[in-house]
């Protein structure tokens, strides 16, 4: 059965529409488009504060990026719903005020209780709202989200349909989930879900905005669209794999899952695509030649044995 879908949603369009309009990661002609639909001063707040809300592969990942990008761009309910809550939490600091509403939308991107999210959100980024971060940039979200979802989405929605349609068929019809399953030996629980955006060009992509979902652009063919997907794809089964090692816990070890990713995706016919580490990758290779019974991990940690120095 195939476990790669695909999804096209308002929300996760709506957040980087506005991070593409105010040149935060993309600076590209889609924000150029729709520059003028949006207040120049809350463009401005998003700039000012770009830091903060994006992330670049192997190199940067902003402190307030899965609080205030990832996890409302996930959701299957209104974006502003959840900035509500958020900017009303951090502009009042009073968690037992905001519980009710907390009560109405935690299951939607939370599941612990209101104490763990005190916890995890408010004393891990109060800090934050001493210098006016949080609170301006969920009140952008909340002013512009009504110009993107009547002015902009249905526009959108005709072009990500078909192509998302597309893509989903050539996984239903290609075996190529189970077959990276196989040869990475893991199964992953649930579907990996490909999302679709028409903004992000000139930016980040292949982002992981939850636990199955992971954020695309539609510039590429189908054949380089196949080959992106399926390797982030692997990235998630290598996070079963390697979850006792090193890996995904610092950027200095990413080009090494990146690697191992896109060696799989060779033995698969599928490589080609991921070019910024052919050493890895060939050694990689190499080492499997001499002995295919080597696990992910075992893999892995050759490969930082010998690229790190033995700091493994």
């Amino acid at each position: 059965m195939n476990k790669i879908k695909t999804k096209i949603s308002r929300e996760t369009n709506y957040i980087y529409h506005m991070l593409s309009v105010a040149k935060c990661g993309y600076d590209n002609e889609y924000g150029n488009k729709y520059l003028l639909k949006h207040s120049p001063e809350d463009l401005k707040i998003l700039k000012y504060n770009e830091r903060f809300i994006t992330v670049k592969g192997g190199e940067h990942c902003g402190e307030l990026y899965h609080w205030l990008v990832s996890v409302p761009a996930s959701l299957d309910t209104e974006a502003t719903l959840y900035y509500n809550y958020l900017g009303h939490l951090f502009r009042t600091g009073n968690i037992e005020e905001n519980i009710k509403l907390y009560k109405s939308v935690h299951k939607l991107f939370l599941p612990a209780n209101d104490h763990n999210f005190k916890n995890i959100v408010y004393d891990f980024y109060k800090h934050y709202a001493k210098f006016d971060i949080i609170v301006p940039i969920c009140e952008v979200m909340i002013r512009n989200y009504s110009i993107y979802s009547n002015e902009i989405w249905e526009e959108t929605k005709k072009k990500l349909l078909p192509y998302a349609k597309d893509i989903e068929y050539i996984f239903n019809t290609n075996g190529l989930s189970k077959q990276l399953e196989a040869l990475t030996n893991e199964e992953l629980k649930t579907q990996f879900i490909a999302t679709f955006c028409n903004s992000l060009d000139g930016g980040a992509e292949a982002i992981d905005i939850s636990a199955n979902q992971d954020v695309f652009g539609i510039g590429r063919n189908y054949g380089w669209a196949e080959k992106f997907i399926s390797h982030e794809f692997i990235i998630y089964l290598l996070k079963q794999s390697l979850k006792n090692t090193t890996a995904f816990q610092d950027l200095k070890y990413w080009i090494y899952t990146e690697g191992l990713a896109e060696f799989y995706l060779s033995l698969a016919g599928k490589g080609g695509g991921f070019k910024e580490c052919q050493d890895v990758i060939d050694f990689y290779k190499d080492t499997y030649k001499n002995d295919n019974s080597l696990t992910a991990s075992e893999l892995y940690k050759k490969a930082i044995k010998k690229f790190m120095m033995n700091t493994y």
